[in-house]
């Protein structure tokens, strides 16, 4: 390999340990108490390589979005691949169980509070991607279920999103709960809106 696709390959490396640490003091600490400081620590790296790779908090938060958000679409594309009618909703939950246990789409929602000019395009654009893939979700949900919804899948599917984060977090705030009681009863009432 030559040296400079080595140095890029160490780079893109070196740039992807720093998004995890980003995501485990996030999930560690919350958003709202992120700094370069503790990322770096988390890494084991110097604060003046994070601002290397970055330049800044909010570039470095912005890209973090964007991964965290490719990461997660990508999941839930996959989730109900396999999926039958009798197991659409199983899968569903299974990969919805997934996501509360990795906390990854907490941390996403956290961050929705930074308000720098390029982590809002990058939230934003997460906000975007996540309703389209919700869109396809719900209606290949439907679809599985040989059923038709007396509403756009677009406000479904919006409205599922918004259960979605409100279950993420009150699943992390309440982990004594039964997040599957609530998933269940919101997806026989979505269900209803079906001919």
């Amino acid at each position: 390999m030559p040296a400079a696709r080595r140095q890029d390959v160490r780079a893109s490396e070196a740039r992807e340990r720093l998004l995890a640490a980003t995501l485990r003091c996030a999930a560690r600490d919350g958003g709202g108490a992120l700094s370069l400081q503790s990322i770096a620590e988390e890494a084991s790296v110097s604060k003046a390589l994070v601002l290397y790779h970055y330049q800044d908090k909010e570039r470095l938060l912005a890209t973090t979005i964007r991964w965290l958000t490719g990461r997660l679409l990508a999941r839930e594309a996959s989730a109900l691949a396999q999926s039958t009618a009798g197991s659409v909703l199983e899968d569903f939950w299974r990969w919805l169980d997934e996501e509360l246990q990795r906390g990854e789409l907490r941390v996403l929602i956290e961050l929705a509070q930074e308000r720098g000019v390029e982590t809002r395009r990058a939230l934003e654009e997460s906000a975007l991607q996540r309703q389209q893939t919700a869109e396809q979700t719900v209606s290949r949900v439907f679809q599985l279920l040989d059923l038709s919804p007396r509403l756009p899948a677009a406000m479904i599917a919006s409205s599922e999103l918004a259960f979605r984060d409100g279950l993420v977090l009150w699943a992390w705030r309440q982990p004594d709960r039964s997040a599957r009681v609530a998933f269940d009863v919101f997806w026989l009432s979505l269900l209803s809106l079906a001919r």
